[in-house]
């Protein structure tokens, strides 16, 4: 039976940026200032390795937009060879404010660990939330697939109103899921995750003394406390890692500097900003597109009563506007499938891309939040060698230098773990780092040829509509004008 407690990873190792450059090795540059190269120069290929423990090859790559195809369709099968996850049957459970809806996860895999190769569970909403929390709180620094969101004012209303939510809100839910879970699989860290196994085989009961026992274990541990406030995002209070290596503080202590770490946040909270504004305009532009076909059905239709109301005075005229008013509305079916497909294969992607760089920004929070705790541990034990050092030099009182002594080395303990949880986070976010540069790369790539080949095919579908119409209209018969019948 796995524990919770048990290490999910291994620390990364990771060279001290920090540290004092060796005289004797002119390639080692000073680990504070600003450096005169940007991030996308920077080297930050020296993460930790994407083997898996025990693995003898690394994980599928973590796809940002696992599920999204051309068709629109999610994937029936999660990416990872080893172990492939679905989400279906959603399920309402109750009536009024306490109903919740449910979700079988089925998995397939022949990873050793695993005690069967084919199994199902049922779960809800918030065992998916439990699972982001945790692998948040147990792997600082690496890139958690997100969630979607709880929608929790919509439903709070749907629940009070009594109204049902519709079989399309439900099939989105349902494949943003199995999306996430898509992504966990995929994921070169966290597909190992005891927690992730728990989550997808452990039966109800089970899974919920399993989160029991993780929820003690967290309360127990003062530094997994403040790495759970990464998930919130909440990496600007500095007096939360001062609080925990104690109160004092040195006033000449001169805190470490991460500057790719500052870089890496600018960077994304740029990129973040300006995929939204891609997000925006490409949403404005397919709505456009749905207006469009919006105004063409009415359009065919007003041709289609004007083909009527000619009828009775010349029957070539009705016949032009009648097949102009039958392509009129092809066109709009045609201009309708395009935003559909429009929005499944560059609207939805870019979307889930936005949320995709709060988990980034989250990992790279985690690194600022461990660097703050090593600089607040530093803070202290300067602090505290200061008033050692005074004692000292006053003489006498022994006692308390003996008493102050001992905080000393417990706070050079605390010192070496915060410097080493800090090197192993910042190890994984470089990883993860490059990682997310290289497969950004090819899911924009994706996303920008798929929404281009898009354009040309359905301007070409529109043309040839077009062409088809021209003949008719040519076979109008202007010569054979007939007077209306006046009563």
């Amino acid at each position: 039976m796995l524990d919770p407690s048990a290490l999910d990873e291994a620390p990364a190792t990771s060279t001290n940026p920090f540290a004092a450059p060796d005289p004797s090795d002119a390639s080692q540059a000073p680990a504070t200032g600003v450096p005169s190269s940007s991030f996308q120069d920077l080297d930050i290929s020296s993460g930790p390795s994407t083997l898996a423990a025990g693995s003898s090859k690394p994980a599928t790559r973590f796809d940002a937009a696992a599920g999204f195809e051309s068709s629109g369709q999610v994937n029936g099968a999660a990416a990872s060879p080893d172990l492939a996850v679905s989400v279906a049957n959603p399920q309402k459970v109750g009536e009024g404010m306490s109903a919740y809806f449910t979700y079988e996860v089925t998995t397939k895999t022949s990873l050793p660990q695993y005690t069967f190769g084919q199994f199902s569970v049922t779960r809800r909403f918030r065992d998916f939330d439990w699972l982001h929390t945790q692998l948040a709180l147990k792997f600082p620094g690496a890139i958690v697939p997100p969630l979607p969101e709880k929608h929790s004012a919509q439903v709070a209303t749907l629940k009070v109103t009594a109204v049902s939510q519709s079989p399309a809100w439900l099939e989105e839910r349902r494949g943003a899921l199995q999306r996430f879970l898509h992504a966990l699989v995929a994921h070169p860290m966290l597909h190992t995750a005891v927690d992730l196994q728990a989550f997808l085989e452990k039966p109800d009961d089970a899974l919920e003394a399993w989160k029991e026992l993780a929820k003690q274990q967290k309360q127990s541990s003062s530094y997994g406390s403040m790495m759970s406030d990464v998930k919130a995002g909440l990496y600007s209070g500095y007096s939360r890692s001062v609080s925990l290596f104690g109160s004092e503080s040195s006033a000449s202590f001169t805190p470490q500097q991460d500057v790719p770490c500052q870089q890496m946040a600018n960077y994304a909270t740029a990129l973040q900003a300006q995929v939204t504004a891609v997000h925006k305009h490409s949403k404005s532009y397919i709505e456009r597109h749905k207006a469009l076909s919006s105004s063409l059905t009415g359009f065919g239709l007003a041709l289609t009563q004007l083909a009527n109301c000619e009828q009775s005075t010349n029957e070539s005229l009705a016949r032009g506007f009648s097949h102009m008013g039958l392509c009129v509305g092809r066109l709009s079916a045609t201009y309708s499938e395009q935003a559909d497909r429009e929005a499944q294969t560059f609207e939805d992607p870019m979307k889930e891309y936005i949320r995709l760089l709060t988990s980034v920004k989250h990992a790279i929070g985690a690194r600022e939040a461990a660097l703050r705790a090593w600089n607040a541990a530093a803070s202290a034990l300067t602090a505290k060698q200061e008033r050692l050092q005074k004692l000292r030099d006053a003489g006498g009182k022994e006692d308390k230098i003996s008493a102050l002594a001992r905080e000393v080395a417990e706070a050079e303990e605390a010192v070496n773990l915060a410097k080493s949880e800090y090197e192993a986070v910042a190890a994984r976010v470089d990883g993860e780092m490059q990682r997310f540069q290289t497969e950004k790369l090819a899911d924009f790539k994706r996303y920008v040829v798929g929404f281009l080949k898009l354009q040309l095919e359905y301007s070409e579908r529109v043309q040839q509509t077009w062409r088809e119409l021209l003949p008719r209209l040519e076979e109008i018969d202007s010569s054979k004008a007939q007077p209306a019948d006046v009563q």
